[in-house]
């Protein structure tokens, strides 16, 4: 039994010194390696993924939809300035021959929430002329305007109004937990792909172990027949167990590949061609959670959640709208100005100023499609995306209730399964440095002692795997609470 036990130590050491030159020779042309935290790969992720930084310029041009719907009530500044002039054969003796003409305007408008619109305008125009029957000339015109329009159906009062509005801050406020909900997924796609990266060296571990103790175990049957202790065709299963668990360390060694490309996919890495190594370990320690509570929690928190639902209140506002488009147009207006003429610009600004001249309107006015499937159509559309993101909402509050109940039922499961693999492991080493012990005194064969080693390397492969999964199970919690964590 002593003498197993050496042996089984001396592979140990052999195997150790075999990793480090296959560490210092790794990697595409020799380069140095990079090491890398659980913690490193999440917040590297976070700063340079290209999935995040989409998400985030969805963010940008919502905020331009809502400065879009808020620019429909800004006040707009209008002005013009001109001159004419004309000279034509007089055909009368009251006919011009020759005439001049200037004018300038300037006016502002401006719409309100319950969609009163009002204009105010400036305008000033000179009249010279060679006609003989104007009192004076040139003549100079100055008046103020003043109207105001008020829908009675259709654009009628605020909740019309500011619909577009209101369906754009509901949409910014959606994307902007849909960059949060992003994050979360790709931290736990992240903390995934570290881990499965650190179950693919591990495994490799375990295979060059298990072909350390082949090699070992074909060394010493290889020695025993030179002893005469063992006959010449002993060798051959040894040696043809050494060439199958060469080949299983070299599918090992592409595992290692794969999962550190998806890795780097998944941080957006530029050092595509030096290997990484994770050095952070899976922590195995339970932690404590109330399952109906992670439900709860998950249903009030999550981002997504919170995205679909604004969603919806998005296309509500739109719904609204769309209802408006399908209303007639009428409208009461009217307007009221005052102006001066005279002789000199001066004297027309005072006569101005005493009303002289002075007009008003008021009146109703009417119009409606004859044919209104345009804004039908919109509000099919409106109604139709509506009725979707209501269904999306329900979708992913069954799909967070499922994600639920699995990742409770894979952190209970994957603590009881690290517990079984230990023992599990344990006893595969106990059963394989017995065999070894009976090899050593010729009554066991080198099949039984390559059955025990392929057996505690399963159970070592296994073990791994069960504290990789739980750490998975762990991330996979802190995704379905919607938070980003980087230490676990």
């Amino acid at each position: 039994m002593m003498k197993g036990s050496h042996l089984f130590q001396m592979a140990a050491m052999q195997l150790a010194m075999l990793l480090t030159i296959m560490v210092s020779s790794g990697g595409a042309a020799g380069q140095r390696e990079i090491k890398l935290t659980l913690s490193e790969a999440v917040e590297t992720a976070l700063l340079n993924n290209l999935g995040l930084h989409l998400k985030q310029q969805d963010v940008l041009e919502a905020e331009g939809t809502v400065q879009i719907a808020a620019g429909s009530f800004a006040p707009l500044l209008s002005a013009e300035a001109g001159a004419a002039g004309q000279k034509t054969t007089a055909v009368s003796p009251t006919t011009a021959e020759e005439e001049r003409t200037t004018n300038w305007q300037v006016g502002i408008r401006r719409r309100f929430t319950p969609g009163t619109e009002i204009d105010l305008s400036l305008s000033n125009n000179t009249l010279d002329t060679d006609a003989d029957l104007l009192l004076f000339d040139p003549v100079y015109r100055t008046g103020i305007t003043i109207g105001i329009t008020q829908p009675l159906l259709k654009d009628r009062g605020s909740e019309a109004q500011l619909a577009e509005s209101k369906a754009a801050q509901s949409l910014l406020a959606a994307r902007t937990f849909l960059v949060d909900d992003e994050a979360a997924d790709l931290a736990a796609r992240v903390k995934t792909a570290y881990w499965d990266l650190v179950l693919a060296y591990q495994n490799l571990d375990v295979l060059a172990l298990s072909l350390k103790l082949a090699e070992t175990l074909r060394d010493e049957t290889a020695s025993r027949i030179e002893a005469g202790t063992l006959a010449d065709i002993d060798i051959f299963q040894p040696e043809s167990e050494v060439a199958v668990r060469e080949q299983e360390l070299i599918s090992g060694q592409q595992a290692i590949g794969g999962a550190e490309d998806h890795l780097k996919l998944l941080i957006n890495s530029n050092n595509w061609l030096t290997p990484l190594r994770p050095i952070d370990l899976p922590v195995t320690k339970p932690i404590a959670y109330d399952p109906v509570q992670i439900l709860e929690k998950a249903l009030a928190d999550r981002p997504d959640l919170k995205a679909a639902a604004l969603q919806v209140q998005s296309t509500k506002w739109q719904l609204k709208k769309a209802e408006n488009e399908l209303l007639p147009a009428l409208d009461l207006f009217g307007s009221a100005g005052f102006g001066g003429t005279a002789d000199s610009y001066g004297r027309a600004i005072d006569s101005s100023l005493d009303a002289d001249d002075h007009q008003w309107q008021v009146g109703l006015r009417f119009s409606h499609p004859l044919d209104n499937t345009l804004a039908e159509g919109r509000y099919r559309q409106v109604n139709a995306r509506h009725t979707k993101n209501q269904s999306t909402l329900e979708m992913i509050k069954q799909e967070v209730r499922r994600q639920a109940r699995a990742t409770i039922r894979d952190l209970d499961l994957s603590l009881k399964t690290i517990e079984a693999a230990n023992k599990t492991t344990l006893a595969r080493q106990k059963s394989l440095e017995a065999e070894q012990a009976k090899f050593d005194a010729g009554r066991a064969t080198t099949f039984d002692v390559l059955v025990a080693q392929q057996a505690y390397s399963r159970a070592l492969s296994a073990e791994n795997e069960a504290k990789v999964t739980y750490a998975q199970a762990v991330a996979a919690l802190d995704r379905l609470l919607g938070v980003v964590t980087v230490d676990r």
